[in-house]
């Protein structure tokens, strides 16, 4: 039977799983590309590897999201007057699935190295982060074998192709949970002390939803139950695909939002652990104030803050406030009211 002759529920659990599947994939796309851009705008100063992360998760995202393009339109277009069942595999599938779980791989990689920066003294953790993810993506590669190995699409998931993917999605939910439950125990106001807190509701939802990965979770486990209960050679077995399409871009979203919920010092991220104070305590200060009439002598001594780094001498800073009359006098200093009838100039000397 080919498309044009299926009745509206066969074609809801076939093309139309394939169409929604995909409208959910280029939104959220749209959202990556959007986060994406706040990254590199707030935060130009951040460390290489961070930024390096980015930049290949986000050409990945591009990546799968044209090769699924190509496939909507080769099943829906191209192929509009063929049955379903006689819908033959395509590469792009292939390799938008493979895309797809080494960019999963990647965020959980770099999990670990966030649950190492927050405990640098444990490495056990992110040594069992990153041996799961590796061997979720080698399970991964083997499926995208296996998948390009049927001649259709419609029933490409074989008893031992189940097996394979079942195991993959089991190790992906392991690590999810001990990445979740990890940062919710170490990132606890009570452990630290400076970290930045949620003002509201909303950003406590944001928080626990996406940075400590509570969302890409819950989505892979709907993805996983939903792929098990799948009966076996039935023509709805693929509404799987519906959520698979989006699952990867989950995952790089949510690691957009806890990057992008940080302060940003100097184009740097500070994480959220940190504060701004604690990112300034290797700088100490020097301020030297004198305060004198215009004209004559200081009436009384200045005050004195020492502005140094505690890596190199700086040049002293000195600031002179002196009692005028007219303001004519300002040139590039800076006027003060002191409140007393006069007004008082605030020259900078550094050097």
């Amino acid at each position: 039977m080919s498309a044009v002759g299926m009745t509206p529920h066969e074609l809801n659990q076939t093309f139309g799983v394939l169409l929604i599947g995909f409208v959910f994939a280029v939104t959220i796309y749209g959202l990556t590309f959007f986060q994406a851009y706040m990254y590199y705008s707030r935060f130009p100063a951040d460390s290489f590897f961070t930024r390096a992360t980015i930049s290949v998760l986000w050409a990945v995202d591009t990546a799968t999201t044209t090769l699924l393009s190509h496939t909507t339109y080769y099943y829906l277009i191209t192929s509009f007057m063929a049955s379903f069942s006689e819908l033959d595999m395509t590469r792009t599938f292939v390799a938008e699935y493979a895309l797809a779980t080494f960019a999963i791989s990647l965020v959980q990689l770099f999990y670990a190295s966030r649950i190492w920066k927050v405990n640098p003294k444990s490495p056990v953790l992110p040594a069992i982060v990153a041996t799961l993810a590796s061997a979720a993506l080698v399970l991964g590669l083997v499926a995208a074998v296996k998948i390009s190995e049927q001649a259709w699409f419609a029933h490409f998931i074989t008893p031992g192709l189940r097996i394979v993917i079942a195991i993959q999605d089991a190790l992906f939910i392991a690590n999810d949970l001990l990445i979740v439950s990890t940062l919710c125990y170490l990132l606890q106001p009570e452990r630290n002390p400076g970290m930045k807190v949620p003002k509201d509701k909303f950003q406590t939802f944001v928080v626990y939803t996406f940075n400590r990965g509570i969302c890409f979770t819950f989505a892979h486990i709907v993805t996983l139950v939903i792929f098990a209960a799948m009966p076996y050679n039935q023509t709805w077995e693929q509404v799987w695909v519906l959520f698979h399409f989006s699952l990867s871009k989950v995952y790089i979203n949510s690691l957009l939002s806890m990057l992008n919920f940080r302060n940003s010092f100097r184009g740097r991220g500070v994480d959220e652990e940190e504060s701004l104070n604690q990112h300034h305590t290797k700088t100490t200060g020097s301020i030297t104030a004198s305060i004198a009439p215009s004209g004559g002598a200081p009436t009384r001594p200045g005050l004195q803050f020492n502005t140094a780094s505690a890596n190199k001498q700086a040049h002293p800073m000195t600031i002179e406030l002196d009692t005028v009359r007219s303001r004519n006098e300002f040139d590039d200093s800076a006027h003060i009211d002191g409140g007393d009838g006069e007004s008082h100039v605030v020259r900078i000397r550094v050097g």
